[in-house]
Order: structure tokens, then C-alpha cells, then sequence
């Protein structure tokens, strides 16, 4: 493995949009200045993604100013810049275009320059794995699903290894001819749209509004459906622990098996902050005034503003852990058929705990299983460390990461 620091700043480029060719050729007609790029694009670069930006003023003069080294004799202050990404083919192309009459002034092929240093012209460029881009924005994407109370100040840098070693193994399932199908792929999006209860078109337009597109969900996708291929073939000759050592390490740790709090509660809420905490206090008082054995389901339907819980009455059955800190707080130390008024970061509750079920410790039998499993799990996540340390060993990884 190989390291190198690049010899100047890397030159951040601000791409305004990912347009892949479906949006391209609806957003440019025939009369465009683009036709012939968009054109090109179709003819030469499918399966590729094009990003495209229009820049004019200090924007345009400052990039000119990286350009003009490609591209000698450089001079337009108002110029199109459009870029080819094909991560699979390991192509990055960069089409400098004429607006006024749609010539392309100049080529830049980013994928045979990637490692010199010229290297300004890449997007958020991070480092190269055996020629292949890892860029900030995929970086940024790992890092933003982890949830925020788990971030730590290293969360930046593992999700920049994750996003390594994610790119060494599909690089891997490549050379070893693992393929997906379509109809995999579909089917996936098909599970993801019913366990999230969206239709394609809401996923489409919910993807447009992150910047996405359906092709780039489609493969993220076949991406993820490879990885699982590829983990399971490296970590397939794990095998299940021994039952002696799943008893031992049951009589270590046994204080430890417990089973997870719950509750069923049914909540009346009236949002509150600040400023009008003390009015919405008073009027949480006077509906809780009206409560009685038999109208609390109507109460909701008439002042909940959790419009969520209104159609089930207000019923939340929950774990500890799922809800606000200071809701579980009051509702795991309440008895069953009690009703409070609590005070959250949201606002008021007027909550009935209809039952609660607290902590117990799980006996041999009952933990056996995740104990088993968890065995299994460690056993192959240190296989498959094992399996990317020598993929790394291999490989040619260039960082440009001070």
C-alpha cells in the first residue's frame, strides 16, 4: 500500500446538481446549446452519472484559473462544465462547453490524471483506491447515518474507512464474477417501498429532493446486494460456538441478560415551548379537569395535536429507549392505570400508563440463541477484518487527506 500527499490544496468544485441522462434530455431541447453533450453522453458514457453546472463571474474565473493548464489558451468567462463519473469503468471525464454555441472547448480526463498533481479538478477527492475516486460527499453520507448521540470526534475517519473498505470488496466481487440481476434489485426496492409505505413515485421525488436520483438509488442497491454476497462467501466457514463455551460465557455475564422495559401508554398532546409554556400549561390543566373513566379517546380526537396517535387513540407500545428520555422517565417509575401530566422538550402530555412491564432476567434457554449469535456475528466480523487487511496489502490506495 502506498501512500502520497498531494503537492498542492485540493480544489473544492461546487457541483450544483447530479442530472443523470433521463433529466438531462427533459431539461434540454433540441434547440440547447447542450444538445451535442447531452447527445455525446448518451452515445458514449452510459451507465455513467453527469454532473453539470453553469459557470459565470468570479465562480467561472476562479476555476479558469485550474483549467487553463489542460487546457491552453483558455479564455471564456461564461462556460458550461460538465463531468462524466463511471466509478465502475474507473472514468472521470471533465467537457468544458461553449454556452453560446454548445462547442466543447476542452477535455479534461480526470481518470489517467488522478494521481498527479494536478488533482485540484476533482470533487472533494479524499484518496484513490486502485484508481477508483472516494470522494467527500460518499464519506459525509456514512457519517451522517450515524445517529448523532453516537458520534464521537473518530466517527469522520471511520466512515472514511468504511467507505474504503466497502470499495475494496465490491472491487473484489468484480474480479470474482459476482453479478446481481435486475430483478434482485427490484425486488429489493420493492421490500424497501413496503416497509417504509412509500410508492415509487414518492421515492422518486424524495430522492430528488436530497439531489438523488432512482439510478443512483438503484445502485446503491445493487451495491449493498453485492457486499452481502461478498460477506457471506468470506465469513461461510464460520462456525457456531460450542454450547459449553455459550453456558461459560451465560454464567460471566448473566447479570447482563435482561429483558428490555416496555410499556403501553395512551398520550394527549399539546405542544408547548418557551414562550407560551406557561398558557398551554394552563390549558393542559383544564382538559385533564375533563377527564373520567370513559372519554379520554375523546378528549384526544378533540385536542391532541399529536396527529400521529390520534387514529389509535393515542396508544404508543414502546421499548425503553424509543421515546423521549423525560417521558420514559415518568412512565417507568408510574403504576399501571395511572395518569400524569409530563413535561418534555415538545410540550405536555397527558399520559394514561395502561401497563408497564418492567426488567427480568432471562434464563439459559432464553439467551442461548443471541448468545450464539453474537459469537458468530464477532467471529465474522474478525474474519472479514482479516480478509480486508490483505485486499488492502494488495492494493494501491493514494491519500490526499493531510
Amino acid at each position: 500500500m502506498r501512500e502520497k500527499k498531494p503537492l498542492g490544496f485540493i480544489i473544492t468544485i461546487i457541483i450544483l446538481a447530479i442530472i443523470v441522462i433521463v433529466l438531462g434530455l427533459n431539461l434540454f431541447t433540441k434547440t440547447s446549446s447542450l444538445d451535442s453533450m447531452v447527445k455525446k453522453y448518451q452515445r458514449s458514457y452510459q451507465d455513467s452519472v453527469l454532473s453539470i453546472q453553469r459557470l459565470t463571474g468570479e465562480n467561472a474565473q476562479a476555476l479558469s484559473q485550474q483549467i487553463s493548464p489542460f487546457c491552453p489558451g483558455f479564455s471564456l468567462e461564461d462556460y458550461y462544465l460538465a463531468q462524466v463519473d463511471n466509478p465502475a469503468m474507473q472514468k472521470s471525464i471533465l467537457f468544458i462547453i461553449n454556452p453560446v454555441t454548445g462547442r466543447t472547448e476542452c477535455v479534461i480526463d480526470k481518470s489517467t490524471s488522478i494521481n498527479t498533481s494536478k488533482v485540484g479538478l476533482t470533487q472533494n477527492l479524499l484518496a484513490t483506491i486502485n484508481n477508483e475516486p472516494v470522494y467527500m460527499q460518499e464519506v459525509v453520507a456514512v457519517y451522517n447515518n450515524i445517529p448523532e448521540n453516537m458520534r464521537t470526534n473518530t466517527s469522520l475517519q471511520e466512515s472514511l474507512d468504511q467507505v474504503i473498505n466497502n470499495k475494496l470488496l465490491l472491487q473484489d466481487t468484480a474480479s470474482k464474477g459476482f453479478i446481481v440481476k435486475e430483478e434482485e434489485v427490484d425486488n429489493a426496492i420493492n421490500a424497501f417501498l413496503a416497509n417504509n409505505g412509500l410508492t415509487l413515485e414518492q421515492l422518486q421525488q424524495n430522492l430528488a429532493n436530497t439531489g438523488s436520483s432512482i439510478e443512483v438509488f438503484r445502485n446503491n442497491i445493487r451495491n449493498n446486494l453485492l457486499l452481502q454476497l461478498e460477506i457471506s462467501e468470506i465469513t461461510k466457514d464460520v462456525a457456531a460456538p460450542l454450547e459449553t463455551d455459550v453456558r461459560a460465557y451465560y454464567e460471566d455475564n448473566k447479570q447482563g441478560f435482561l429483558t428490555i422495559p416496555r410499556a403501553l401508554t395512551r398520550q394527549l398532546l399539546i405542544y408547548a415551548n418557551e414562550s407560551n409554556a406557561n398558557e398551554k400549561l394552563e390549558l393542559v390543566k383544564a382538559i385533564a379537569g375533563q377527564l373520567n373513566a370513559t372519554n379520554f379517546c375523546d378528549l384526544i380526537s378533540k385536542y391532541s395535536e399529536d396527529l400521529i396517535s390520534i387514529p389509535r387513540c393515542g396508544l404508543y407500545d414502546f421499548q425503553q429507549g424509543q421515546l423521549l428520555p423525560e417521558f420514559e422517565e415518568t412512565v417507568f417509575n408510574s403504576e399501571p392505570d395511572s395518569t400524569k401530566i409530563i413535561q418534555t422538550r415538545i410540550g405536555y402530555h397527558i399520559v394514561k400508563i395502561v401497563n408497564v412491564t418492567l426488567p427480568r432476567q432471562l434464563s439459559f434457554e432464553e439467551a442461548k440463541d443471541g448468545i450464539s449469535n453474537y459469537f458468530v456475528l464477532v467471529n465474522k466480523q474478525a474474519v472479514l477484518n482479516q480478509y480486508i487487511v490483505g485486499l488492502k496489502e494488495q492494493a494501491e490506495i493514494v491519500s490526499y487527506v493531510d
